[in-house]
C-alpha cells in the first residue's frame, strides 16, 4: 500500500499534477523518508504554499543534512520565504540568506537550479538600495564573477509581450560598479565597467549607457577630463537627461571648457526634473556666468543654491559657503520659489538663444500633435507626409502655451537614438504651434 501510494504521489509529481500529489505525499510524510519529505516540500513549494513548504524542507534537512536535494530545497523554501520580495534587510532576512549560501556555495552553486547566485544577487541589491556600499561589495565577493551565466533572464511585460532581463553577470557588475563609483574608488571602477562591456554580450535597462558613464566619470576623476567630456558627450546622443548633462557641464569645466559648459548647464536646467537634483547646474552656471563678469546673475544663481538647501534642511557645502563669501551673497535670502521662478524663463530664454535657428537645421515641416505620452515630457507628431515624430517637450518652442493633441506644428528634425530599439532615429525639433497661442480675458 505504501509502495503504490509512493508511485502514485511520485507520477502525479512528474507530471505535474502538484496539488495531488502534495496531498499524496502527505499521507506519506509519516514515514520521514527525506525523499518523501523532498517531493512534498517541492509540490508544496509549486503550488505556492511556500511557508508550509520550508517546515518540510527543514524536517528534512535535520533529517539527513548530507543530502544535496533536500539541501537544495531548503534553500529554495527559505529563499522563498524570506528573501523574494524583500525590500528591506533585516536580521532575519540575513540569517536566512547566510544559511542559504552555507547550504549551497559547493560544486553545483553555478548550476541554473541553485538558489546561491540569486540570493547573493538579491542581498547586494537591498544593500545597494539601502546606499551600503562596503556592504554590496562585501557580498558580491561571494561570487565567483567567471562563472555567473550571461545568458539573459526572459519573461513577459505588463503588455504580454516577451520580454529580456539582465544575466546575473550584468547584474553583478551593474551592482558592482555603482557602488565602486559612489565609493569613490575610480580605477577600480574604471576597471570593473570596462569588464562588464566586454564581458555580458547584449545589455539591458540602459546598463551599457551605465557602464559607459562610469569609465567617462573615472577617467575625469583620474585626471583626463577631456577624454571624459568626448565620452560624455556621445553618451549625451543616446540619453537626453539633466544628469548626463550636469556630467558634461562638469568635465567641461574641469577641461576649461565654458562654452559647453554653459550650454550643458543649460540643458540641465530646461528638463522637468525637480531643481533640488539640477543644483549642480546652478552652481556651474552660476560659475561661469561670474567668469563672464555678467556678476548680478551669478549671484542670483547662487542664492538659489542656497536657498534650495536652506529649504530642505540640507547642509551647505563648504565650497558654496566660500563662493558666498566671495560674491557678497548673504542672509537673509530671498524664497527659493520666487528666485526660481524669476531665473526660468532666463533659461528658456538662453537655451532658445543657443539653439540653430529652423533654416540652419532641416527644411520646416508641418504637422499635427497626435499624442502626448503620460508623463507629459514627450509627444508623437504625424507630419503631412503621413510620417510620425517622438519630440521630446523641451523642444517645444512656444512659452505662452503647452503642446497638446490635435495642435497644428512647424518642425525641423535632427538625428537621435532610440535606446530601447537600440538603433538610430530621426526626432522632431524645434516644435512650434502654426496659430499664436492668445490670451483670453
Amino acid at each position: 500500500m505504501h509502495q503504490k501510494t509512493r508511485e502514485k504521489a511520485d507520477g502525479l509529481r512528474k507530471s505535474g499534477c502538484f496539488k495531488e500529489a502534495a496531498a499524496e505525499y502527505a499521507a506519506l510524510w509519516p514515514d520521514r523518508d527525506v525523499w518523501t519529505g523532498w517531493g512534498y516540500a517541492h509540490c508544496l513549494r509549486k503550488v505556492g504554499r511556500s511557508k508550509e513548504a520550508l517546515a518540510i524542507a527543514s524536517e528534512v534537512h535535520e533529517l539527513d543534512p548530507g543530502f544535496v536535494l533536500g539541501r537544495s530545497i531548503y534553500a529554495w523554501t527559505l529563499y522563498d520565504v524570506h528573501i523574494r520580495g524583500s525590500k528591506t534587510l533585516d536580521a532575519e532576512v540575513l540569517k536566512a540568506a547566510q544559511t542559504i549560501v552555507d547550504l549551497t556555495n559547493d560544486d553545483r552553486a553555478y548550476e541554473p537550479t541553485s538558489a546561491f547566485a540569486i540570493t547573493v544577487l538579491y542581498v547586494a541589491k537591498l544593500w545597494a538600495d539601502a546606499q551600503r556600499d562596503l556592504r554590496v561589495l562585501e557580498w558580491l565577493d561571494k561570487l565567483d564573477v567567471a562563472r555567473l551565466p550571461v545568458d539573459p533572464g526572459k519573461g513577459v511585460d505588463s503588455k504580454g509581450r516577451d520580454q529580456e532581463f539582465a544575466s546575473r553577470k550584468e547584474r553583478y557588475y551593474s551592482l558592482r560598479s555603482h557602488s565602486l563609483e559612489r565609493l569613490g574608488r575610480w580605477k577600480e571602477c574604471l576597471e570593473t565597467a570596462t569588464r562588464a562591456l566586454s564581458e555580458c554580450g547584449r545589455l539591458h535597462h540602459d546598463n551599457e549607457i551605465w557602464f559607459k558613464r562610469r569609465i567617462a566619470l573615472a577617467k575625469q576623476s583620474l585626471g583626463d577630463s577631456k577624454e571624459a567630456l568626448v565620452e560624455l558627450q556621445q553618451l549625451a546622443e543616446r540619453k537626453d537627461a539633466s544628469f548626463i548633462h550636469i556630467d558634461i557641464a562638469t568635465a567641461a569645466w574641469d577641461a576649461g571648457d565654458h562654452v559647453s559648459t554653459y550650454k550643458h548647464a543649460l540643458l540641465a536646467l530646461c528638463t522637468p526634473q525637480d531643481i533640488g537634483f539640477k543644483l549642480e547646474a546652478v552652481r556651474l552656471l552660476a560659475e561661469v556666468l561670474w567668469e563672464r563678469g555678467e556678476k548680478e546673475h551669478a549671484r542670483n544663481h547662487l542664492s538659489l543654491c542656497l536657498a534650495v538647501r536652506k529649504a530642505r534642511g540640507w547642509k551647505q557645502s563648504d565650497g558654496l559657503a566660500k563662493l558666498a563669501k566671495s560674491w557678497g551673497v548673504s542672509e537673509p535670502l530671498r524664497e527659493s520659489d520666487a528666485i526660481l521662478r524669476e531665473l526660468q524663463p532666463l533659461w528658456e530664454q538662453w537655451t532658445e538663444d543657443l539653439t540653430p535657428k529652423t533654416e540652419d537645421l532641416t527644411p520646416k515641416m508641418t504637422g499635427t500633435i497626435m499624442k502626448i505620452l503620460p508623463n507629459g515630457h514627450a509627444g508623437f507628431i504625424r507630419g503631412d507626409d503621413r510620417a510620425d515624430f517622438y519630440f521630446n517637450i523641451r523642444d517645444w518652442k512656444d512659452r505662452r502655451s503647452r503642446p497638446t493633441e490635435g495642435t497644428r506644428v512647424t518642425f525641423a528634425t535632427k538625428s537621435s537614438f532610440d535606446s530601447r530599439r537600440q538603433r538610430s532615429t530621426i526626432v522632431a525639433c524645434d516644435v512650434r504651434p502654426t496659430v499664436k497661442h492668445v490670451t483670453r480675458n
